[in-house]
């Protein structure tokens, strides 16, 4: 079994993939969660992918890790006794919307995220490619206004308008815009696992 579990994991990695531990699912990181086991024994999220360690993968899908805690996969991947936090779940969440609001403070100081209706409009206008947000408690009459389910660049909805109104000094803001990039690509990946792991 874990000679088969190895080759799984070698051709998951040959593909840009990653096996989730819990669905032996293979899929793109984007929609993979990594853990590590930190010195003590705790399992702690590594979201932004860099900590030091074996990565555990998991599905970004609350549920399934949720049974990964419950079936304690994560004791068994390790091959012994790990710690989990009582908030562990919910702490994920919290990690993920707060990356993803540090990276798109980034894109703001690096030029690359522009904001508010008209000046969003004018870069959709000139054919530029990126990543949209769209808060998510925005006024029913003002979705779709400016993005459609057509548009070829991904739209994200799960910051509400006084979370993207931080982002761009402003009490409230509905529209952003980050510019194609590296940060782009990264706020990407990172706005899906928030996605998928938050839906219902």
């Amino acid at each position: 079994m874990q000679t088969k579990n190895r080759q799984m994991r070698k051709r998951a990695a040959e593909n840009g993939f990653k096996v989730c531990l819990v669905t032996r699912e293979s899929l793109p990181r984007e929609e993979m969660l990594r853990f590590v086991i930190s010195p003590v024994g705790t399992v702690v999220f590594d979201v932004a992918e860099r900590l030091p360690g074996a990565g555990l993968w998991i599905k970004a899908d609350k549920a399934v890790l949720q049974t990964a805690v419950s079936k304690h996969i994560f004791n068994k991947a390790a091959g012994g006794s790990v710690k989990i936090n009582e908030a562990f779940i919910e702490s994920v969440e919290t990690a993920l919307k707060d990356y993803c609001l540090s990276l798109l403070g980034m894109a703001r100081k690096a030029g690359l995220l522009v904001f508010g209706f008209e000046n969003v409009k004018k870069r959709l206008a000139s054919g530029e490619t990126g990543v949209a947000f769209e808060a998510s408690d925005a006024a029913e009459n003002g979705k779709n206004k400016l993005f459609r389910p057509t548009d070829s660049f991904p739209v994200f909805s799960f910051l509400s308008r006084e979370e993207l109104g931080q982002i761009t000094g402003q009490a409230e803001q509905v529209h952003v815009w980050v510019t194609e990039s590296k940060l782009a690509e990264k706020l990407k990946q990172t706005a899906t696992k928030i996605t998928l792991y938050t839906q219902d």
